[in-house]
């Protein structure tokens, strides 16, 4: 097992270089370059621009900036952020706590309702509790998450004021719990709910398929009890093919954090990311897509032997 994770590892790291390195001159191939933001600033001339490009080391050529990039990046030092000329790494990191805490919330609220609906989904097969279920998934998968979140704000935080309208926290009081909590239902619950209407239907259709073998009947002619065989038998080997599925849906989790948290002006690494793009401030854009390439990568190693440790018939050579 050590020598697999190793080696995977050792793998990712190519993998990791070829994404950088595809990002970086994407990045720079765009109208404008990394200056695009400066060139319209009152009394910003060709000169003025000369001078920055070359105290950013613009004007060297393309393929020594990336190597520059690289080794800061290998040292942590992404550079600079061009708005607000502080370290882009330190910018996100200290939204990252912020982004977690949304991120965790909703994929353990996730994992734990879709193993439910989709059990129950399952053992009652074709009943109304199934049909209901169905017709739920199908509109969290159908419905886009930036007008579900707007729907959901207006209605439950402008019309009911029930919840906060957004935020992390309300302002000019000390930490409460139940403060964060009430500004966190909104935006975890969106986040949430397209994971639950997804996974659900794996679940569902693992269990069905696992229902159906014939050491569940076995188990069923011995007289074992129902929820035994459900719960502890058939939730078990249903794990399997779900829980790659899961894991990589927990890292394509910041996806969906890039909308809510602009609805919800929640001030984590999505904020973050949509203001880095609109303000044109690359060093930011680069650490936030290197951050989620390392995700994603270790993501995929986590669930292969995550596998390997649900089924003990599969061996990593």
């Amino acid at each position: 097992m050590a020598m697999y994770i190793l080696r995977r590892l050792l793998q990712a790291v190519p993998v990791l270089l070829g994404i950088s390195l595809l990002l970086f001159f994407m990045m720079h191939s765009i109208p404008g370059g990394p200056l695009a933001m400066y060139a319209h600033e009152p009394g910003m001339t060709k000169q003025l621009m000369a001078q920055l490009s070359a105290n950013l080391g613009l004007n060297k050529p393309l393929w020594q900036q990336y190597v520059d990039w690289l080794g800061g990046a290998l040292q942590g030092n992404f550079g600079y952020s061009y708005s607000y000329g502080i370290p882009a790494a330190q910018m996100v990191l200290q939204r990252m706590p912020a982004t977690l805490e949304l991120m965790i919330s909703a994929f353990v609220i996730a994992v734990i309702l879709s193993f439910i609906i989709g059990v129950i989904s399952a053992v009652k097969q074709y009943s109304i509790w199934d049909y209901c279920m169905t017709i739920l998934s199908y509109f969290g998968v159908a419905m886009p998450t930036f007008w579900l979140g707007l729907m959901v704000l207006v209605l439950f935080a402008v019309d009911l004021h029930w919840f906060p309208a957004g935020g992390i926290s309300s302002p000019g009081i000390p930490f409460s719990l139940g403060d964060r909590i009430s500004h966190a239902v909104l935006p975890v619950s969106i986040l949430a709910l397209y994971l639950i209407a997804h996974e659900s239907r794996y679940v569902r259709s693992s269990m069905l398929e696992v229902l159906g073998a014939d050491y569940i009947r076995t188990a069923r002619a011995k007289g074992l009890l129902r929820r035994t065989i459900t719960w502890r038998h058939a939730l078990r080997n249903a794990l399997l093919p779900v829980v790659t599925v899961m894991v990589m849906d927990g890292a394509y989790l910041f996806g969906g954090a890039l909308i809510t948290e602009t609805i919800f002006s929640w001030p984590g690494m999505g904020r973050l990311f949509i203001q880095a793009i609109s303000q044109d401030d690359y060093p930011v854009i680069m650490v936030e897509i290197t951050m989620l390439s390392v995700i994603i990568v270790l993501a995929n190693i986590v669930s292969d032997v995550l596998y390997a440790v649900l089924d003990p018939r599969v061996k990593l050579g």
